[in-house]
């Protein structure tokens, strides 16, 4: 076993030495000669702190992800002095803008411990912050589609096209935004798909659940119906309704006449006015009240049948049946 004070050759730079916490005892320019000890207190205080620096942007990062699952009071606190009808709008956008700042901030957070980091173990950020301003002028030329999608994704936020919670149909992909970042906006379908589109893609939007929604129900009836004590049937079908959802529709529902003389049926439509997102379940809750009333009225709803019609048999050929051929 060697001695502490024995003589060790070495090739490396004196600078390795003090960056390692080795305590350099004597150097030799010429030989390269070093006697050395080394110090392991050097050690622990040259690593403590850029470990205490990653430790600490762990514990914050986790903090972040906490708070935003427990802000939700913040939505309340917004919707509180928002109108009835603006009230889940007020919602769905402060959750869109909740989920951007949590993104900006903890990528904010992991950028400045990363220079923490680097400067505690001594790496010049000078060259380093000048190489990524060549890196990122090349990377913006490579990289287009992702910033066109960052900048789409700006366009969306400021122009409030649409917030996470809404229904939207995205070219052929329709479903409720699930998630939206300045790269992506995540739908999930009625089926549970998850559908990821880039915001650079995003040309049209339909929002289903913008402002407010519209409750639309068609119904057709036969020719030999009375079109006005059905109009009648409907409109009390519809006062009924909005006995059922008094916070939900905010103009009560009104039948709209005949719309159109289809091949089988005369066509009627009723309207109401609903919260956004509630349409659905009124339209399907009003049909439930139609079918009811119109079976009670003796009021029929039409559909397509096939009437098959047999040409008589001819006399002859009933008596010729069973005759032997001579």
């Amino acid at each position: 076993m060697p001695s502490s004070d024995q003589m060790f050759v070495f090739d490396l730079p004196e600078q390795w030495y003090s960056l390692t916490g080795v305590n350099v005892m004597g150097v030799d320019s010429v030989s390269k000669f070093v006697n050395f000890e080394i110090d392991w207190l050097g050690i622990l205080a040259f690593w403590a702190k850029p470990v205490i620096a990653i430790a600490i942007w762990y514990v914050i990062d986790h903090m972040i992800l906490k708070l935003d699952q427990k802000s939700k009071f913040i939505e309340r606190i917004f919707a509180r002095y928002a109108s009835d009808s603006k009230r889940q709008v007020v919602k769905q956008r402060v959750k869109t803008f909740r989920g951007l700042l949590t993104q900006v901030v903890r990528i904010l957070s992991a950028i400045f411990f990363l220079f923490i980091v680097l400067d505690s173990i001594r790496i010049d950020l000078k060259p380093l912050l000048a190489g990524i301003g060549v890196v990122g002028i090349g990377l913006s030329l490579a990289a287009q589609n992702i910033l066109r999608d960052f900048l789409n994704g700006l366009f969306i936020i400021i122009e409030d096209q649409f917030n996470v919670g809404d229904w939207v149909t995205i070219g052929s992909y329709s479903g409720t935004v699930e998630i939206f970042t300045m790269r992506a906006t995540r739908l999930r379908a009625t089926d549970g798909k998850l559908i990821i589109i880039p915001n650079g893609t995003i040309q049209q939007v339909v929002n289903s659940t913008k402002d407010f929604g519209v409750c639309c129900v068609e119904v057709g009836v036969s020719y030999d119906s009375d079109i006005s004590r059905v109009i009648g049937v409907l409109e009390s079908c519809g006062e009924e309704l909005a006995g059922m959802y008094t916070n939900i529709i905010i103009d009560r529902p009104r039948a709209q006449g005949i719309l159109d003389f289809r091949e089988n049926d005369i066509l009627l439509r009723v309207l109401a006015k609903t919260m956004p997102g509630e349409q659905w379940g009124v339209e399907r809750a009003l049909r439930m009240i139609i079918k009811d009333r119109f079976d009670k009225e003796g009021i029929t709803i039409p559909f397509p049948q096939i009437v098959t019609h047999l040409p008589p048999m001819e006399e002859s050929s009933q008596n010729g049946a069973g005759q032997d051929p001579q």
